[in-house]
């Protein structure tokens, strides 16, 4: 994803940040993402969608790990989105955009939306990052068996 963002950063969003600032608190982000919000929420998806889909059992305590893991992160995220509108400030980022795939899958057939809603600020960021027109052409292009 960065590569591509670099790349084509003079046309449409500058998703990398404006000043090198800018750029280190979307690297940091993203690394947060990396390391804490994405192993969780993995977990999450291959448990919940793909196990059932491919016929495997749940791991139940696999799920309840995760489900607590990813309720702290999004602590996290809650206290930063209530001083700032995205992650990395108050510009729509890489470090946002890398959320959405998987956040799709966790407040719509995963069934654990009351992990965004349940806070204010994480809710909001949502509401707003899965409302880009952008994200919205995916969904529309990009079918998938879980909606």
């Amino acid at each position: 994803m960065r590569y591509y963002a670099e790349k084509y950063r003079s046309q449409g969003t500058e998703l990398l940040g404006k000043t090198i600032e800018e750029r280190g608190l979307v690297e940091q982000w993203l690394e947060v993402e990396a390391h804490n919000y994405n192993p969780a929420i993995y977990e999450l998806t291959m448990q919940l969608l793909f196990s059932p889909k491919f016929g495997r059992p749940v791991d139940e305590k696999l799920v309840k790990e995760s489900d607590e893991k990813l309720g702290k992160t999004l602590d996290v995220y809650e206290g930063r989105l209530s001083k700032s509108k995205y992650l990395a400030g108050d510009f729509f980022s890489l470090a946002d955009l890398s959320h959405i795939p998987f956040t799709h899958y966790l407040v719509g057939p995963m069934g654990r939306q009351h992990m965004i809603r349940d806070r204010k600020h994480v809710s909001a960021w949502w509401d707003d990052i899965s409302n880009r027109p952008s994200w919205k052409k995916v969904l529309e292009l990009c079918k998938t068996p879980f909606g």
